[in-house]
């Protein structure tokens, strides 16, 4: 008996050991749940507003067609939306028939898949690093930076956070498979297979390719010494991407004039701007970067050399990522946006979390408390900093939605419904909605959306109306914006000035 109690002690003890060691385990994770709340809060504020200009042209495509036919022009850019993003459309449609015009859901979807890149950043770094500093460190620059501000609850910049979580999953996946000796080919096929997801979510992310050959290249080639292998696992993505871009570029229906991009200046400029975006991402995005911005660019850029040629393996593959994402966009001449840097981002993460992680493992060298509460001092403080950048940001553009849910609850609460044909026109002599470049495409979607295809919306001043109306028969449709709202104005009042 004796013997028996001593065996169920020593078991028992055991067993607190193990439940011990895998509460410690699950508790070294603990600060990622405080920064995924943290993301979470700095967004939270902005699920109530309504959807913006660009949003229309999503939901007067979808509000207008059969599925077959959207999807069919969505295929061939026949639809409003100036890009080819066919996963991303289809997931518009399912939004669309899920949640309708509630605005809410659709920015809970945009956030959800940017928290789950998080994790995904998360899981790779601390994978290839076993450093949990430098793992967390990554995950809160890209969770909260303003580099890339309200692209995550911008309803139409979804496919560059679509696109992200797919690509950055599928160099998880490869990290995976070489992980685990390239035994398991479930794990490359799945890398494979979110890549090409991710260049059907946004066209642009096909340049992350260079990524997972820089990745494949430092932690299989360069330790396995296989040529031939090396080119038989890239080949598929060569392949796949040769395929994909050809496909697009030559079927001669891409929906961007060409005029938008070329050559010349504008591109190391552009390329400038986005990089000290990234490392310094206070106040509005210009087409001329400042000299502040010339000099943050340029650390940006030196230390991505200095890593790409240094050094660790993850630094060189995050320098690549961080230049070659905003590749796609510095071509265009017209415009700059914040959501253009959002794929180069998680790059930047990287390699600012590198350097953190070496002055922290040199700092608890020296004095390891003293060290690691520094450590916890600098992410609270990198985390504040771009937190209330990106809500300081992110608010005032989300508040132009305002004018959007106006437009459109008043236009429903004046014409419930309209005949097929019919332009309402708006009368906006405050300039809310008349911008002249607004009104073939947002304006033109708002009246799909609300009413149907052969429906649309046009704002002018009055002036500009009393002009048109002589050469217009029929019933005209009008509205005035007053006193904050916008109000049915009687035909006979429209018309008046005909009679003199």
């Amino acid at each position: 008996m004796a013997v028996a109690a001593t065996h169920v002690t020593l078991i028992e003890r055991a067993d607190r050991r193990a439940l011990w060691a895998t509460l410690r385990t699950y508790a070294r994770h603990l600060p990622l749940l405080v920064i995924v709340g943290l993301v979470i809060g700095i967004h939270v504020s902005t699920m109530h507003y309504y959807f913006f200009g660009d949003d229309f042209l999503v939901l007067g495509d979808i509000h207008t067609r059969s599925f077959p036919k959207y999807m069919s022009d969505v295929v061939m850019l026949r639809d409003l939306t100036p890009n080819w993003r066919p996963l991303t459309m289809l997931v518009y449609w399912a939004e669309f028939k899920a949640f309708g015009f509630n605005a809410m859901p659709w920015r809970i979807v945009n956030l959800t898949l940017h928290i789950a890149t998080v994790l995904v950043l998360y899981t790779l770094v601390l994978s290839l690093t076993k450093r949990l500093f430098v793992a967390l460190a990554a995950a809160l620059i890209f969770g909260v930076s303003a580099s890339a501000v309200h692209t995550v609850t911008y309803i139409t910049a979804f496919p560059h956070v679509f696109s992200e979580f797919l690509l950055i999953s599928s160099l998880y996946t490869m990290h995976r498979y070489v992980a685990g000796g390239e035994r398991r080919a479930a794990w490359y096929w799945s890398s494979l297979t979110l890549f090409i997801l991710g260049f059907l979510a946004n066209e642009g992310g096909v340049v992350l390719g260079a990524v997972l050959l820089v990745y494949y290249a430092t932690y299989s080639l360069a330790k396995r010494r296989d040529l031939l292998d090396f080119t038989l696992k890239m080949a598929p993505f060569g392949i796949a991407s040769a395929l994909l871009v050809s496909g697009l570029s030559g079927c001669g229906c891409q929906g961007v004039d060409s005029g938008f991009y070329g050559a010349g200046w504008h591109i190391p400029r552009e390329t400038w701007i986005y990089m000290s975006r990234l490392a310094y991402p206070v106040g509005a995005i210009r087409l001329e970067p400042t000299a502040m911005e010339w000099a943050w660019g340029s650390v940006v850029i030196g230390f991505a050399i200095f890593f790409f040629v240094r050094g660790p393996n993850m630094a060189r593959f995050a320098a690549v990522g961080m230049l070659i994402g905003v590749a796609p966009y510095v071509p265009g001449k017209i415009w700059t946006a914040t959501r253009y840097s959002y794929m180069a981002t998680p790059f930047f993460a990287i390699l600012v979390a590198v350097c953190a992680g070496f002055v922290h493992h040199y700092a608890v060298k020296v004095y390891k408390p003293a060290a690691h509460v520094l450590a916890a001092m600098a992410l609270v403080a990198v985390g504040g900093l771009y937190s209330w950048q990106t809500i300081h940001q992110t608010q005032p553009f989300l508040r132009a939605t305002d004018r959007w849910r106006l437009l459109a609850d008043d236009l429903q609460a004046n014409y419930e419904t309209v005949p097929a044909g019919t332009t309402i026109y708006v009368i906006d002599d405050e300039g809310l909605w008349s911008n002249p470049l607004w009104q073939p495409t947002w304006m033109t979607s708002v009246g799909h959306a609300l009413y149907g295809k052969d429906v649309s919306v046009r704002a002018l001043p009055t002036e500009d109306l009393a002009r048109l109306e002589k050469s217009l028969d029929g019933t005209l449709y009008v509205v005035q914006l007053e006193d904050g709202h916008l109000t049915v104005v009687p035909p006979h009042t429209v018309r008046l000035h005909q009679q003199e």
